[in-house]
């Protein structure tokens, strides 16, 4: 009997343990590091880049400067890590978003309304290398853009 209720006290504590691990904070200044990434044909024309993110669980604010043949784009989003749809615009097309936990990983997937078809991204951030580096796994389908890209980021 002693033995069954150290038992169950072990496996209480380890279920406790892994229900109260902290998530990774994804907060920091981002450089792209441009060598290190695996860009599809479109993405790989991104010379420099710079990533900004202010994470305050569960809020996840994102803002992205890419630079190709000299033009900057920016691109910016702000969610909860809850995997609730958010609905929006961008550039005055309509926009589904959600953000959500995958382990460690935070995963983004949206859907942007064109007028020829329906685009959907997907994103999987991971830090990496005891969070100095940031990896992001990306998706794109619909349109005749489909990619598949991995940005690699160095916190600055």
């Amino acid at each position: 009997m002693l033995i069954q209720a150290f038992f169950v006290t072990v496996l209480l504590l380890d279920v406790v343990a892994t229900a109260v691990q902290e998530k990774p904070n994804f907060s920091g200044e981002w450089t792209l590091n441009r060598p290190a990434s695996a860009l599809s044909p479109g993405a790989d024309a991104v010379q420099t880049g710079v990533v900004r993110i202010e994470h305050r669980e569960p809020m996840f604010r994102y803002k992205a400067t890419l630079t190709s043949g000299g033009s900057p784009f920016e691109y910016e989003y702000e969610l909860v890590s809850d995997g609730r749809e958010v609905e929006g615009t961008q550039q005055g097309r309509p926009t589904v978003s959600s953000l959500r936990w995958d382990g460690d990983a935070l995963v983004f997937t949206g859907r942007i309304q064109r007028p020829d078809a329906e685009v959907k991204i997907s994103f999987r951030y991971e830090l990496l290398e005891n969070g100095r580096r940031l990896r992001g796994v990306e998706q794109v389908r619909g349109s005749g853009r489909d990619q598949d890209n991995v940005w690699i980021f160095e916190r600055r």
